[in-house]
């Protein structure tokens, strides 16, 4: 295949939990997808063949012959994108899997890598929220939290390829310790699992919904704060707080179009906006605040579950 003559794209966005493939015609518009469970364990060639198989039965269903598309990947890191490899995935023990000789040798195709947020920010840029903006600065509330840089319809990855560490800014100097190694990193107040921990704790000294409920996740802390909960409501309160101080330096440094937040904790953007609106007041320059509300610059993703094979997608395309 010679440089920007693929007919078709595959994009893999590989999850902690969930993998999704889908194919997209030239002008990447997605024509298809499937989705399936990402294997837990440090064995790689399990879900490796998961999706071997996904992908082959989407190449089969719309008759794509061998050799005619190319394949973009986006996955958690850290990885090594020039030698096309993950270097670690902490939720399924991955270690130094050379994971675009793997797909280049089953396909005989080209195969690019990048990480997921960096993906995610490229999908939202070019086909989701951030349409139209020069500076997108992608953020993922999740299990974690983690962002992705997009200048002017690329991805900006920093001198070393680490830009976009946001789940690991400081918002509190003296604050909660870090598996970083750092104290008061954002990730460790605003993540899904830092909300769903902290209320677990309150929940057990103070009168909750959420009392005496074993596994608590953020969609019960969701649920909880819908209802008036007032432990619930107090942990979100703090953990909007700390997204739109660190969504203010994001605004101060970058100066951006827009900054959108996806990942599942967003889906509960109707209470987040506020919050997250509220602490962007505080800090950043008064003068500023009009221009953020009326130019809309904080919103939430519209891409859903498809943000990261779109992105995987564009990412191919590009690189051809």
């Amino acid at each position: 295949m010679k440089a920007s003559e693929a007919d078709w794209y595959i994009g893999v966005d590989i999850g902690g939990t969930k993998t999704a493939v889908s194919i997209a015609d030239n002008k990447c518009q997605i024509i298809d997808s499937s989705f399936l469970d990402t294997c837990g364990q440090p064995d790689f060639t399990v879900t490796a063949g998961r999706i071997f198989d996904a992908i082959d039965i989407l190449l089969k269903k719309h008759q794509i012959k061998p050799g005619s598309f190319a394949i973009g990947i986006s996955c958690p890191g850290p990885l090594d994108t020039v030698s096309g490899s993950i270097v670690f995935v902490a939720t399924t023990g991955w270690k130094n899997i050379p994971i675009v000789q793997i797909f280049a040798e089953r396909y005989k195709v080209p195969v690019f890598l990048e990480n997921d947020c960096a993906c995610a920010a490229l999908a939202e840029a070019h086909k989701g929220a951030g349409q139209g903006a020069k500076v997108v600065f992608y953020i993922t509330v999740s299990t974690g939290v983690g962002s992705g840089i997009c200048v002017n319809g690329d991805i900006f990855s920093g001198e070393t390829g680490n830009a976009g560490e946001f789940g690991h800014i400081c918002v509190d100097p003296q604050g909660l310790k870090c598996q970083c190694g750092a104290r008061g990193c954002l990730q460790m107040y605003s993540s899904g699992i830092s909300i769903a921990e902290r209320c677990r704790e309150l929940a057990g000294q103070e009168k909750s919904l959420l009392s005496g409920i074993e596994h608590i996740d953020a969609r019960d802390v969701e649920a909880a704060v819908r209802q008036n909960d007032p432990v619930a409501v107090r942990v979100w309160n703090d953990a909007m707080e700390k997204l739109g101080t660190g969504a203010s330096i994001v605004y101060q440094l970058f100066n951006p179009g827009v900054i959108i937040f996806g990942g599942g904790v967003s889906n509960a953007w109707d209470l987040m906006e506020a919050g997250i609106y509220s602490a962007v007041k505080e800090h950043v320059y008064e003068m500023d605040y009009p221009f953020i509300v009326e130019r809309h610059i904080l919103r939430q993703a519209k891409l859903g579950k498809l943000t990261g094979v779109t992105g995987a997608i564009l990412l191919a395309q590009k690189k051809l």
